[in-house]
């Protein structure tokens, strides 16, 4: 057991070097997606708040929490988003925490096409904490705490094939300064830039039930995940100030974990739960058990107005 747990940790320290944090409900937080994504929402303000715990069945979770502020069409159709990032990982806690803002404007380009433009700029600290480690020999670590900025753009393209069918897709780079993160200053460890793609269909089968298969790909370096799959949204009652929404997806990250999602929109709030059913090659120390998330999301009008408009069933922002 001892010799898998070592393997278990070796394996995950050299994935978690390697790439950004990441969700598997990676829709709930568009910011961390795609900042062309900010503005794609029913409502004028958004809160989406988002936390996961991976591989506590092993060892100490890795912890990751973050949590964004949205506002759409704050400015001749811009919108703003501000985001707090915070994670922790193994016994060192090596840490992650941000800051970011994101810049979007949603423009119109033909009849059913909408093309949008996003950027981010963040400023973050990363460090780790040495009292819970053993060394052989004496490590001689100047800094355990490093800041940097960091640059992210974004484009969203929206097209209605017909009235019950869209698509949305987007391509984001994120870290295009890649900037230095090593703790020692003689040092230039780059944080490479990572590439996203994603896309979803938004299709009604009928006017109460939505379908929305997609798919998300990333490439930082040698990484890669590629995570595919469906939701399904179903309208259980009609009228606006008792809106319910049950939610179901089931989704794959590629050689790594099935996720299945469940959820329910009441009214404003909007309230999913996942869980990663580890299948990689670190099954025989996870025993298939992988990471927890949930996220919740609260949409709210400028000035609490109500609208008297007739209910768009299933929103296709959601």
């Amino acid at each position: 057991m001892k010799k898998k747990l070592l393997i278990f940790l070796s394996l995950a320290f050299i994935k978690l070097t390697a790439q950004d944090i990441h969700f598997s409900q990676y829709l709930a937080i568009k910011s961390s997606l795609n900042p062309a994504l900010i503005g794609y929402q029913q409502q004028d303000y958004q809160i989406q708040l988002q936390r996961r715990s991976q591989w506590e069945s092993v060892t100490k979770p890795f912890s990751t929490f973050s949590i964004a502020l949205n506002r759409k069409n704050f400015y001749n159709k811009f919108s703003l988003s501000v985001q707090f990032i915070d994670d922790k990982a193994g016994d060192s806690n090596f840490s992650t925490n941000g800051i970011v803002f994101s810049l979007s404007r949603i423009n119109k380009i033909f009849n059913h096409q909408n093309i949008s433009f996003g950027g981010s700029a963040g400023y973050y600290r990363r460090g780790l904490d040495q009292r819970d480690l053993f060394f052989i020999d004496v490590e001689n670590i100047p800094s355990y705490s490093k800041r940097f900025f960091d640059i992210s753009l974004g484009i969203v393209h929206e097209y209605e094939i017909k009235h019950n069918i869209s698509i949305l897709s987007g391509v984001s780079i994120f870290h295009i300064n890649t900037p230095n993160q090593s703790f020692f200053e003689n040092n230039n460890v780059e944080l490479k830039r990572n590439n996203k793609i994603h896309s979803s269909i938004i299709y009604y089968y009928k006017q109460n039930i939505q379908i929305k298969p997609g798919f998300y790909y990333s490439q930082q370096g040698a990484s890669k995940e590629f995570v595919f799959g469906a939701k399904l949204n179903y309208l259980l009652t009609k009228y606006k100030r008792d809106v319910i929404v049950f939610r179901a997806a089931v989704h794959n990250r590629y050689n790594d974990a099935v996720i299945p999602s469940i959820g329910l929109k009441i009214d404003n709030f909007d309230i999913m739960t996942s869980y990663d059913i580890n299948t990689s090659s670190l099954v025989s120390a996870s025993e298939y058990k992988g990471g927890f998330e949930f996220s919740i999301i609260y949409n709210w009008e400028k000035d609490n107005k109500i609208s008297n408009k007739t209910l768009i069933v299933c929103p296709k922002y959601l």
